[in-house]
């Protein structure tokens, strides 16, 4: 059995459950029809109906620097319809060359996420089973832009993929369990030191499965590779300082040393060491709720790695975001979502240490 067949059968029957009856949207672009086509073809044996979207990068991209800007704003709705008919979707990641990133304004970034928030919007509210899978974005353009080894990610990524998914969700279910308790989190770390309140919101397990238990809290997502555990702060609730110790690769460029500053919630101070710009004019052109915490999550996949996109699922970890976070059982409304990972944190819940260095304490 093919690479793509492996991925395509365990995306359609272990995390989506697809069934006889069930429509299927998948989103994809051209360098992943291989995986695309094996998915539909996966729906197709039992019993359940497709539609596949494709996306190229050249209309992408010309899209971003070419469509006029008020017609940016807007979805499409013939896409947007597409929401009204299915039961599940799937989007394999993309562009496959993230280069061009650099070269589109930060008015046209946000006028884009204003025109993507319906679509956040109808998710939250149609609540259909949706899967993201990252191996759409492990391509050898963007590990030459981010200046990734290309073979080290691609086989991390693999591995982060191939894992006993019931093991990730026993050990999803020991955070979970020490978290609904939690009325007060510290995290502290070099440069790091932030404090906010939870206040017995839903803890979220996101271990690429979507069952019964997952849709029954309003869990209708998972992303591949999966492995992590989110909660909704208090929005107003949040003081301090966090300086992010890893890179995060956007608009294809590496942004170092991300810096934000809270009071009562709101960002008080957003900076950064390298390549601030390009995000912080995308967030100031922002709407709703883009300036509160939005997520706290703590990975928990035993074999991903540091150093690639997916640093929020290696175990340990800890991000913190800012903006939209419905989707989580919070009430920030915005089309802006951002986060930011550390990988050495000691965090406390309700004083009593959590994860000490990088590493839980359970």
């Amino acid at each position: 059995m093919s690479e793509n067949n492996k991925i395509a059968r365990s995306v359609v029957k272990d995390c989506l459950c697809i069934c006889e009856g069930d429509t299927v949207l998948i989103n994809t672009w051209q360098h992943m029809l291989g995986l695309a086509n094996a998915i539909a073809l996966e729906c197709h044996k039992l019993g359940a109906k497709t539609h596949t979207s494709l996306e190229t990068d050249d209309v992408f991209y010309g899209s971003m620097m070419q469509e006029p800007i008020e017609s940016l704003k807007k979805p499409n709705k013939m896409s947007l319809g597409l929401w009204d008919c299915i039961t599940a979707s799937i989007y394999i990641g993309g562009p496959e060359d993230p280069l061009k990133m650099r070269k589109v304004p930060a008015e046209r970034w946000a006028a884009m996420s204003q025109g993507d928030k319906p679509y956040w919007d109808k998710m939250v509210a149609k609540k259909k089973r949706s899967i993201y899978i990252m191996l759409g974005q492990v391509t050898p353009q963007r590990a030459k832009t981010y200046g990734f080894n290309f073979k080290k990610w691609q086989n991390t990524t693999t591995d982060a993929t191939a894992i006993s998914y019931s093991a990730l969700n026993r050990f999803a279910k020991r955070v979970k369990a020490k978290l609904e308790k939690a009325k007060q989190v510290q995290i502290m770390a070099k440069d790091v030191k932030l404090n906010f309140q939870l206040e017995g919101r839903p803890v979220y397990v996101y271990d690429g499965v979507v069952d019964e238990e997952d849709m029954k809290m309003g869990a209708y997502d998972a992303t591949l590779p999966a492995g992590y555990v989110s909660i909704a702060p208090t929005e107003t609730s949040a003081n301090g300082t966090v300086k992010f110790d890893l890179p995060i690769p956007q608009v294809g460029l590496m942004v170092q040393g991300l810096k934000w500053g809270f009071k009562s919630g709101k960002i008080t101070t957003f900076d950064a060491a390298k390549n601030v710009k390009p995000i912080k004019d995308w967030w100031v052109k922002a709407h709703g709720d883009k300036d509160k915490i939005g997520s706290l999550s703590f990975g928990i996949n035993p074999k991903a790695k540091y150093g690639f996109l997916n640093n929020g699922i290696v175990q340990g970890a800890v991000s913190i975001g800012i903006g939209d976070n419905r989707f989580i059982g919070g009430k920030n409304n915005s089309d802006y979502m951002f986060e930011g990972t550390l990988s050495k944190a000691t965090v406390k819940l309700d004083k009593k240490t959590f994860i000490r260095r990088g590493k839980f304490v359970l």
